[in-house]
């Protein structure tokens, strides 16, 4: 784009959507956290380190999965020119804060809970510029008519697969900050339960809409054509729904022997 001095400029819809989200971000576990989360790490630094590590990792998977793309160590290192995956980032990210929370001695459960709205808003700006790039698209549809590729010279309407996940995702934000804000995340034994639902909610919607997509998905499918985003959410779901089996049967044990401390 052109400044005002007549200069061109490049323009990186990605790069500001990203600050966008950072700040967002910020502001939203500022909000939610003030009233429950007493003992909470430094907000720069564990956002920096979700950012950093994030980012890294989503690139990582991206090179992992499209590995054609790249002949040389710079390509690999040019984030400017795009290619992230959200799942990369997204493990990425959990194992720096778990790292963190326990060096710190932080209540890494609690920090997730608290992380989780942000997380969506920032995701869901994400695919914003997935939305702005045209990357990310879905199948030729002719049920909704809103959406076609900006280089598609027969302008055939495709599922805006990105506008899905965009709107989820903001549902999803809204939901779990009226969770967090609630008496329910003070009950005992219930932390951690946001972010594990979270993680259910987000992948199951996930499986679903990659089957609307048209992009390449890259890397390898299985034999039942399933792209390689739709088995980590497969195995996102199976552990976040063996995690809450284990949280009820830990509950249920504990209240059990408060229960009979209490009579003896």
């Amino acid at each position: 784009m052109k400044s005002l001095l007549g200069i061109d400029l490049p323009f990186y819809s990605y790069g500001i959507l990203m600050g966008i989200a950072f700040i967002l971000a910020v502001f939203l576990f500022k909000f939610n956290s003030k009233r429950n989360l007493a003992n909470k790490p430094p907000l720069l630094d564990i956002f920096l380190i979700i950012s950093i590590f994030g980012v890294i990792g989503a690139r990582i998977n991206y090179i992992i999965l499209f590995p054609q793309y790249f002949d040389s160590i710079g390509e690999c290192l040019a984030i400017h020119k795009g290619g992230l995956v959200f799942y990369g980032g997204f493990i990425a990210a959990v194992l720096a804060l778990y790292i963190y929370c326990k060096i710190k001695k932080y209540s890494f459960a609690m920090v997730a809970d608290y992380m989780v709205p942000s997380l969506a808003i920032g995701h869901s700006l994400g695919r914003v510029g997935c939305l702005i790039n045209d990357c990310c698209y879905g199948t030729r549809t002719n049920l909704i008519r809103i959406y076609y590729l900006k280089n598609d010279p027969f302008r055939f309407f495709r599922h805006p697969t990105q506008l899905y996940e965009i709107i989820y995702l903001i549902i999803l934000a809204v939901v779990f900050t009226f969770v967090l804000r609630s008496d329910w995340q003070e009950k005992k034994g219930n932390s951690g339960l946001v972010a594990v639902s979270y993680v259910i909610a987000y992948s199951f919607f996930r499986f679903l809409n990659e089957f609307l997509r048209a992009d390449d998905r890259g890397g390898f499918y299985t034999l039942f054509k399933l792209s390689p985003a739709q088995i980590t959410s497969i195995i996102l779901v199976i552990c976040g729904i063996l995690f809450l089996i284990n949280r009820k049967i830990m509950n249920k044990k504990a209240y059990s022997e408060d229960k009979n401390d209490g009579r003896n």
